[in-house]
């Protein structure tokens, strides 16, 4: 236990020094505090876990902060993903919409966050890491290979297994065909 005290004490001094200048980056970013927040600490939760990985290529400033911005396109590629989840009936709509339907979209859009949340709990590790980098980093198989160190095989497979778990767990959200 002694071992792990440092590496908490260096890491909630990383927090302490950093953690304004990335809730201000994230605010800038989305526009809402209270999703920048949670940015943040989502950001925060994977910098403590990729610690080990860090390379002291550029600063931990640096560092930080691509893994906010690229938590922030994560999200924002959610909500437009659930955004084209619902039917889509635009015929003969108008240009505005009623602020109930402006609600009701970001509710279900929420909802839809909520749930893809729990479907990638569901993933095995690889998995996850696969389509975090194969979807939401938008990078090709060859190059989450790459990254992962990983044979193009193995991500191919982790990626097919993980779409299907995930087909299943948002099934529900799923446009229906009409009858």
């Amino acid at each position: 236990m002694a071992l792990l005290e440092p590496h908490c004490e260096a890491f909630a001094l990383l927090i302490q020094r950093h953690q304004s200048r990335l809730r201000l980056y994230l605010r800038s970013l989305c526009g809402n505090s209270d999703f920048a927040d949670e940015l943040a600490q989502e950001t925060l939760l994977k910098v403590h876990r990729s610690l080990s990985h860090f390379k002291f290529q550029s600063s931990y400033k640096t560092w930080l902060m691509t893994i906010a911005r690229n938590t922030f396109i994560d999200q924002a590629r959610l909500v437009s993903y659930a955004a084209n989840m619902p039917e889509q009936h635009t015929e003969g709509a108008h240009a505005s919409e009623s602020s109930d339907e402006c609600s009701s979209k970001v509710e279900d859009r929420q909802i839809f966050l909520i749930d893809l949340n729990k479907a990638m709990k569901v993933l095995s590790q690889a998995e996850r890491e696969v389509i975090a980098h194969c979807y939401f980093a938008d990078l090709s198989m060859e190059e989450t290979a790459g990254v992962l160190s990983m044979p193009i095989g193995t991500v191919k497979t982790h990626s097919n297994r993980a779409l299907i778990k995930l087909r299943i767990e948002l099934q529900a959200w799923k446009k229906k065909e009409p009858i």
